[in-house]
C-alpha cells in the first residue's frame, strides 16, 4: 500500500534502500523476513514510521500524509497541536 501511495515498485524501493528486488518482493509476499535494519531502511524510502508496519491494515494515505505533516513540524507547533487534540478530547 506504501510502495502504491508513493508511486514506486519493488525496484525503486529496493534500489533506494541498497537491497535486491528479490528481498523486497520475498518479504512483501511474507516468503521471508527482513532485518530490522534493512525494515528501516525501507521504511525511510517509504516515508513511514515502522510502528504503521507492525500493525494489520495501519497503512493509509491519511496515516501516511499525516505522519508527514507532522515530521516537518518543528517542535513547539507540533506541541500545539498535540494540545489542541487533547482539548478536543475532554
Amino acid at each position: 500500500m506504501a510502495a502504491a501511495l508513493r508511486h514506486m515498485n519493488f525496484s525503486d524501493i529496493a534500489r533506494q534502500a541498497g537491497l535486491s528486488r528479490n528481498a523486497v518482493s520475498q518479504f512483501v509476499s511474507g516468503r521471508s523476513a527482513l532485518t530490522y535494519p534493512n525494515m528501516l531502511r525501507v521504511c525511510d524510502v517509504l516515508k513511514i514510521p515502522i510502528g504503521l508496519v507492525h500493525v494489520p491494515d495501519s497503512i493509509t494515505e491519511g496515516r501516511i500524509r499525516l505522519h508527514s505533516a507532522l515530521v516537518s513540524l518543528p517542535a513547539h507547533k507540533a506541541e500545539e497541536v498535540f494540545a489542541a487534540i487533547d482539548g478536543l478530547e475532554r
